[in-house]
């Protein structure tokens, strides 16, 4: 088995991963970021999964000649067998579709000797089957390598491990997910809305993919209300939470949340600019991957000026 490893965040800091099967949720310059900082890093190699393969050639030659070249203790029928390509072992590889593609991709790091690697979204754009070959794949290999996976999508991330952490540019922090009991926990603290309004809070329970996740508020940039519901905006992410947003202001603002609209909270920290469109009406910009701009009145924008200590 591998040993713990450190992975570059940045060029001068370091963190270090206690799991052989890891996921970062971050956004995809970041993720390039990680890619490149650690590529010529000691015993880890790197793979975005769609680098250029020959295309003329068929599916179990390049599998064939992968093994051939890598030295493999396994013969290219084992692998075609293992990784599900035998289906599609005969076609060219400028034929293949963007699922059998990735999944040939994820086949050569069963062949490759490596023991540390690095790998770029291997879930994404892929059919529910390739999906879980794919996931399956990983959880072997991670039984005698160091796989450390990059997402944009917190599910995805927590269908390939449940070592999960969210990445930003002010932050490096794990995921915090319940087991089953602390699930009935959970739901039992949802259900006692007037209690917890008493209670100081560290984390939103929001479900997922059949798992409780807990969102810490300093991720949230803002929630909106829809439809009777509250959908929490976290980055290029969005979670339906089963309540009002009256019940959930109740909770969040002592958080620096601030209830600028009557369909909108915002994280303070997160407004880059307050927009003035004529006397009476006035936007937010929120610090996200997107351009979003959130609406508020006059007095709203008073309100947010003097937090910020902003006169006119």
């Amino acid at each position: 088995m591998v040993d713990n490893v450190k992975l570059f965040i940045y060029a001068d800091k370091e963190v270090e991963l206690k799991h052989h099967l890891a996921t970062i949720v971050t956004e995809n310059e970041l993720q390039y970021s990680i890619i490149n900082l650690n590529h010529n890093y000691a015993h880890f190699k790197t793979y975005t999964l769609d680098e250029p393969l020959p295309e003329r050639m068929k599916v179990k030659e390049i599998i064939k000649f992968w093994c051939k070249w890598y030295s493999s203790s396994l013969a290219s029928e084992t692998i075609i067998h293992k990784c599900n390509l035998a289906i599609f072992s005969q076609k060219r590889i400028k034929k293949l579709s963007n699922s059998e593609l990735k999944l040939l991709h994820i086949a050569k790091l069963v062949i490759v000797p490596e023991s540390k690697f690095i790998i770029k979204e291997p879930l994404q754009n892929v059919t529910i089957e390739t999906k879980y070959t794919i996931i399956n794949l990983l959880n072997e290999l991670s039984t005698s390598n160091t796989i450390i996976s990059l997402t944009n999508h917190t599910e995805e991330a927590l269908l390939i491990s449940e070592y999960c952490y969210r990445f930003n540019k002010n932050s490096f922090k794990p995921i915090a997910l319940s087991n089953d009991n602390s699930e009935k926990y959970a739901s039992s603290i949802a259900e006692n809305q007037t209690h917890l309004s008493r209670q100081p809070i560290r984390r939103l329970t929001v479900k997922t993919n059949e798992k409780t996740m807990f969102l810490d508020p300093i991720d949230i940039d803002y929630l909106e209300s829809q439809d009777g519901k509250v959908v929490i905006h976290v980055g290029d992410e969005q979670y339906i939470h089963d309540t009002t947003l009256q019940n959930i202001e109740t909770l969040i603002t002592p958080y620096g949340f601030y209830r600028c609209h009557r369909s909108y909270i915002i994280n303070l920290q997160k407004i880059t600019e307050i927009i003035s469109w004529s006397k009476n009406s006035y936007s937010i910009r929120i610090n996200t991957s997107k351009d979003t701009l959130i609406p508020l009145s006059r007095q709203k924008a008073k309100d947010i000026e003097q937090f910020f200590n902003i006169y006119e």
